[in-house]
């Protein structure tokens, strides 16, 4: 056989450790091995991709770029507008650089699949071999059917499947350790820009997330050996540093869900479905980041504005701009959700429990359409990932996949006064309300209103109990037998 150089794509892949694509293109690469990342800004904003990710990614790229280099594989950088945009130079700097064939793991978002469909088909066209392989997920979407072959559509059978396969198969979830060296550099590395024009970053807020692998691994490890046998307990409490806070480095592929996977069954004595409750309740986490994968695959409408449950676009929302900008904010009256919000605009990312709490009451209390506050998540998270953030955002409003039913909607003083008990993490970011009695952070309704003038806090923008009603009123309009 004649020599090989390989191209690799980097996209949501950051990282040398357990990359398959990058493992494979230097394992078979014997006339070396050329990196390429693509920014593609317009593309980034029609995504509403944050300013602070932006700033991740970048950051991360040159961590990336000295791992690589060490490898004797230089990272070289392209830029064009959108994804249609990208097929030609990547042709050209697969040409120029005569390389032989292109590996990239896989993306299942529909916009992605399509960019693709199309990089295959020009470099297939122009003599070169395109291997692609499964690396956001243990088993690729899809794979895991159903008993009647379509897919799972509810959480906990697919984790059942999910558990039956990796029983029989554990070496799936083995990461693959760092790619073979290359004898010699093909080229030199593209400087990593700093900045994307029409994304301001703040650069308070990228201390708070610092990039490379070294530092998401220490990060992982600090959760094995300090957090994870009292995850279960303390999850759901703000207030409590009980997260692993690694869901920056998993959207954008800093560190594998393998290998997170493989360091939690470690902790866990080899078990995975069994043993401590922190553990397998971290595992189980990690599951449902893959099944919002395969519901990417199998329901391809959810990557494009529409409701997994198709009956519930008859919803008529409200329109208020007003209640909208309340939200975003953190001034609707409700000190849990204000306390969220602004957690989320001062550090890019928002403990689980107030996504939650802060979705349900946009969705239920407001009854705001759930894509607004979906797209504005994305356009303010570090840690912004499609299938993620749009299955959250559809479980609150009752209108995607394994949904939270329709008449369950969460008390937002109900859930404060019970994650949130002593007001710590309330009062840390809605510091007017530092010296208010608990029960009245926990029910605003008995704050005074002489206070809260004097405090500048807004009274409660809507009636809980009113809107709970409207909104449940409203979903059974829809025709039972399509909500099920």
């Amino acid at each position: 056989m004649r020599p090989i150089r390989t191209l690799i794509w980097f996209r949501n892949d950051l990282r040398v450790d357990d990359n398959p694509a990058l493992n494979a293109a230097a394992r078979h690469a014997d006339r070396g091995v050329v990196a390429v990342y693509a920014i593609c800004p317009k593309q980034w904003q029609d995504h509403d991709m944050a300013p602070i990710k932006v700033d991740f990614i970048l950051r991360n790229l040159k961590k990336l770029s000295a791992a690589l280099e060490k490898k004797n594989i230089a990272l070289k950088i392209i830029e064009t507008a959108t994804f249609n945009d990208v097929t030609g130079p990547l042709r050209l700097l697969a040409n120029e650089l005569a390389c032989d064939a292109l590996y990239f793991n896989r993306e299942y978002e529909v916009n992605e699949r399509r960019r693709d469909a199309a990089v295959t088909e020009a470099f297939e066209a122009d003599g070169i071999e395109v291997q692609t392989f499964t690396d956001q997920c243990v088993f690729e979407p899809g794979e895991l059917r159903t008993g009647a072959n379509g897919f799972y559509t509810i959480y906990t059978p697919f984790k059942r499947a999910w558990f039956r396969a990796f029983d029989e198969d554990p070496d799936r979830g083995k990461p693959l350790g760092l790619p073979k060296k290359q004898s010699d550099m093909v080229s030199q590395p593209d400087e990593i820009p700093t900045h994307v024009k029409g994304f301001d970053i703040d650069p308070t807020k990228s201390k708070l997330w610092p990039a490379g692998e070294r530092n998401a691994k220490s990060r992982l490890n600090r959760f094995i050996a300090q957090k994870i046998n009292s995850y279960k307990d303390t999850r759901d409490y703000p207030m409590i540093d009980g997260t692993s806070t690694l869901s920056p480095y998993l959207a954008s592929g800093v560190i594998s869900q393998r290998r997170c996977l493989a360091a939690a069954i470690v902790a866990n004595a080899g078990q995975f479905a069994t043993g401590p409750e922190g553990v397998v309740q971290w595992i189980s986490e990690l599951i449902w980041r893959e099944f919002y994968k395969h519901i990417l695959i199998g329901f391809p409408r959810v990557s494009m504005h529409k409701a997994f449950k198709p009956a519930t676009e008859h919803l008529d929302w409200n329109q208020s701009a007003k209640h909208f900008q309340a939200w975003r904010d953190g001034k609707t009256g409700y000190p849990i959700v204000d306390a969220a919000m602004r957690q989320l605009a001062q550090i890019g990312w928002m403990h689980n429990r107030l996504r939650m709490i802060v979705a349900m009451f946009l969705s239920k209390n407001l009854f705001l359409d759930w894509r607004c506050g979906e797209q504005f998540f994305m356009q303010q998270l570090v840690d912004g990932d499609l299938s993620a953030n749009n299955g959250g955002w559809q479980w609150a409003a009752s209108t995607g996949t394994d949904a939270a039913p329709y008449f369950r909607i969460f008390n937002p003083c109900a859930q404060s006064k019970r994650f949130d008990p002593d007001a710590v993490f309330i009062r840390r970011f809605v510091p007017e309300l530092a010296h208010v009695d608990i029960a009245a952070i926990h029910d605003p309704s008995r704050i005074p209103d002489t206070m809260l003038k004097s405090i500048d806090y807004p009274k409660p923008i809507v009636d809980h109990a009113a809107t709970r009603r409207s909104a449940i009123a409203a979903f059974k309009t829809l025709k039972d037998e399509q909500l099920r």
